[in-house]
């Protein structure tokens, strides 16, 4: 079976109907809600069931019945805590939704009907090197009409393309993509610490009280089931984070990626600038092809005279590879203080002239095979 290749054109199996569409966005106004209901009601079980009425200011009737004796201290101490995860978690969370509401990372599609060559391409062929076909050509979504920069996907939920595109998750209010994938995962992690301190709780003091604790049992449920929820999202976005893969390119992981390479200086000799026809190739030029370690599929000259050679990576070669801690820092933020706080955008939003995001070692190295066997010939990402 052929690998996915990620420079492909192919199309969703099925387009979303307007009506879907409407149904998808409504999740992510009544998931939300539905959240804040249930938090609402663990927190009214944990700080007032357990720790005013059992804890700090028990009745009469269990403290002559069951002996329980007045622990102002110890219910205090636990709103304290519950109450500043609470307001971290809020804070995170109502991030989160205003990026979110902003809709930075949608793209505005183009004009209905337009045909691909007629669309501008030339804001991405600014780049040192950019994800292209086996044309040369920036990858084309025929729904919005438009040319799409790099890792950016269609939403069928939105119906439009997102930038940086991780998935459409109703639980949190929306799209989590390039701008609002920090703060999915510090509201996740800041989730799971909360819930984990719920039902940690109840499950403290219901070992201790087994009589009229319906509310409590129904506390401990909600805790642990979301607890559980939230902290395997929190490791899955936090790993993909550091090894920078979103969920869509996770899924498509095995693929194969074309890259377009700026050139900014001819080899000595021209000549090896132009491929021979494929028809002409014979047997044992074909097979050391393909054993080519990334082979060179065309050059091309774009926009300005502009030339570029186009290149393919191998299966399993991620392409925006880096380092786990580079990863994790491209996303989070270069400090320890930028991780925790919901304050700045990851710093992936700054771009640069070498591509819409930081290139992992395998394009570098690509980059340095051509130069290899052209000798003369420079591309502009390793200036």
């Amino acid at each position: 079976m052929a690998p996915f290749v990620v420079g492909s054109q192919k199309e969703d199996a099925r387009n979303t109907t307007p009506l879907e569409q409407r149904l998808g966005q409504a999740t992510s106004v009544v998931m939300p809600l539905i959240e804040l209901g249930l938090l609402g009601y663990v927190t009214w079980v944990l700080c007032y069931l357990i720790c005013i009425q059992y804890l700090a200011s028990p009745s009469d009737e269990l403290q002559q019945t069951f002996n329980i004796q007045p622990r102002r201290s110890t219910g205090i101490a636990l709103i304290t805590v519950f109450a500043l995860l609470l307001l971290a978690l809020l804070i995170s969370w109502m991030r989160l939704l205003q990026v979110i509401w902003s809709k930075v990372d949608i793209l505005e599609p183009g004009a209905p009907g337009v045909e691909k060559k007629d669309v501008d391409s030339k804001h991405l062929e600014q780049y040192d090197a950019y994800v292209c076909d086996y044309e040369g050509v920036p990858l084309f979504c025929d729904k919005c009409r438009i040319y799409k920069p790099d890792r950016t996907h269609h939403c069928k939920e939105l119906g439009r393309c997102i930038r940086r595109m991780d998935h459409y998750c109703p639980w949190a209010g929306g799209i989590i993509a390039e701008t609002t994938h920090k703060f999915f995962l510090q509201g996740v992690v800041l989730g799971a610490l909360v819930m984990a301190y719920v039902w940690l709780v109840v499950a403290i003091f219901l070992a201790e009280r087994i009589s009229k604790v319906s509310n409590w049992i129904a506390a401990l449920a909600i805790g642990v089931l979301f607890s559980i929820f939230a902290t395997t999202m929190a490791c899955m976005t936090g790993y993909n984070l550091a090894i920078n893969y979103t969920s869509v390119e996770a899924i498509q992981r095995g693929g194969i990626t074309n890259i377009a390479f700026l050139i900014i200086r001819q080899p000595n000799e021209p000549t090896q600038l132009h491929t021979p026809p494929t028809s002409s190739k014979s047997e044992e030029d074909k097979a050391t092809e393909a054993d080519d370690e990334w082979p060179v599929l065309r050059f091309v000259e774009r926009s300005g005279g502009r030339n570029f050679v186009v290149m393919q990576n191998k299966p399993f070669q991620h392409v925006w590879s880096t380092s786990m801690m580079r990863g994790w820092k491209d996303a989070m933020g270069e400090s320890p203080l930028e991780w925790f706080l919901p304050l700045k955008n990851s710093p992936w939003k700054q771009k640069s002239r070498r591509g819409e995001f930081r290139w992992g070692e395998v394009v570098y190295d690509m980059a340095k095979k051509f130069e290899k066997d052209n000798p003369g010939a420079r591309l502009a990402i390793l200036e």
